[in-house]
């Protein structure tokens, strides 16, 4: 039986959508139920603080919530705008529609729980110190922000592409949520560091975004450099190739880092006098741990224009 184009469009779009609304609220979900269950704790630890902390769980939940908001407006798209592009049909349109929802569902999905580490680490840092309040949320807020990055990132139009930056945005935002939650971990109990463990955390959380960026190369070039290959079997082989290849690649970067970002910010908080050498250390170790993504690279950029 022969499917029309408007019935492809609406397989397309009804995927699609649901994608990017599925693994984006997941993640968004999972990350400010870290967030509650931290600030339940401290409740039950120090009772008489439960407004500071409860107010320190709406804000962390509200900012960890913003990656589901970036999937709904994506799949509202998806599902509303009319038109994907010029002479797009069939099976490329569907490709088109379902690898937007694959991109913004994976980026918001990682992004949403990464959110939910600083969330937790500032409820737990409040409840040991409530004078520090103010800053301790100022800086949960600044971690949060950069966590949410991959899913700002994750904007594709075939499936290749989709699972790029999809794939690839997945857990550099965990990773990054992993390092603001070791800061304000350490924040929480000496609060004197502040500055210095603020700063080696957003070095830390940008290494942590590197995988989430190589995705996002990759799926530009697909995108916009090479069009042509969309028409055919071997087109599509070499798109989805590229895309799990850098995708999948930089998942064990994005955790890897995001491990040595969250020891390195609790040892800064801690002895803030060494802070030269645990960044260092820090970003040695990181830099190792992004190798691998590099090398994905290296197979996707050989996948598309080499073989």
């Amino acid at each position: 039986m022969e499917i029309s184009a408007e019935s492809w469009e609406l397989i397309g779009r009804y995927f699609g959508a649901a994608i990017a609304l599925g693994l984006g609220g997941i993640g968004a979900s999972v990350g400010m139920g870290i967030a509650a269950g931290k600030a339940n704790e401290g409740i039950m630890r120090q009772p008489t603080r439960q407004g500071y902390m409860l107010r320190t769980m709406l804000i962390g939940q509200a900012v960890g919530g913003s990656p589901s908001i970036f999937a709904l407006v994506i799949g509202l798209l998806i599902l509303l705008v009319p038109g994907v592009g010029p002479g797009a049909q069939g099976g490329k349109l569907v490709a088109a529609l379902i690898g937007a929802g694959l991109s913004i569902g994976f980026g918001s999905f990682g992004s949403g729980i990464g959110c939910g580490w600083p969330g937790g680490a500032a409820c737990d840092g409040v409840a040991r110190n409530p004078r520090q309040v103010t800053p301790v949320t100022s800086s949960m807020i600044i971690g949060q922000a950069v966590t949410q990055s991959p899913s700002i990132f994750a904007v594709g139009i075939a499936i290749g592409a989709g699972l790029a930056v999809g794939i690839g945005g997945l857990v550099p935002g965990i990773g990054s949520g992993w390092a603001a939650g070791g800061a304000l971990n350490g924040m929480g109990r000496w609060p004197g560091s502040r500055a210095v463990t603020l700063r080696v955390m957003l070095v830390g959380q940008a290494v942590c975004q590197t995988p989430a960026i190589f995705g996002m190369l990759v799926a530009f070039m697909m995108m916009f450099a090479l069009r042509d290959l969309e028409g055919n079997v071997v087109g599509f082989a070499k798109t989805m190739g590229a895309g799990l290849s850098v995708g999948l690649g930089g998942i064990g970067p994005g955790l890897g880092s995001g491990l040595a970002g969250e020891s390195g910010c609790q040892v800064t908080a801690a002895r803030p006098g060494i802070n030269a050498v645990v960044l260092r250390t820090m970003l040695v170790g990181q830099a190792v741990s992004q190798s691998t993504a590099i090398y994905s690279l290296v197979i996707a950029l050989a996948i598309l224009f080499v073989m």
